[in-house]
């Protein structure tokens, strides 16, 4: 009975995390605005495939995340 229990949990655990990632599922949302004091602008941007929008990268160099941000300024700006 044991080797059933975990037999199953290795075929449903990569059936979970797919249904929690796939389109539609998980999403990262763009910032309006950088997340907060401390954190950097890097050089990245992107246009996002899903909405079109131009995202900048911000960057907190004491714990590694980063965020992304929608691009704000003059039109000359954005890809």
């Amino acid at each position: 009975m044991t080797g059933f229990l975990i037999w199953l949990g290795i075929v449903l655990l990569p059936m979970i995390v797919w249904a929690l990632f796939r389109k539609g599922g998980y999403k990262r949302r763009p910032l309006d605005a950088p997340p907060g004091p401390g954190w950097v602008r890097t050089e990245e941007r992107f246009a996002d495939p899903t909405s079109g929008e131009t995202l900048e990268v911000w960057f907190d160099p004491q714990t590694g995340k980063r965020a992304y941000v929608r691009a704000r300024g003059d039109a000359s700006r954005h890809l």
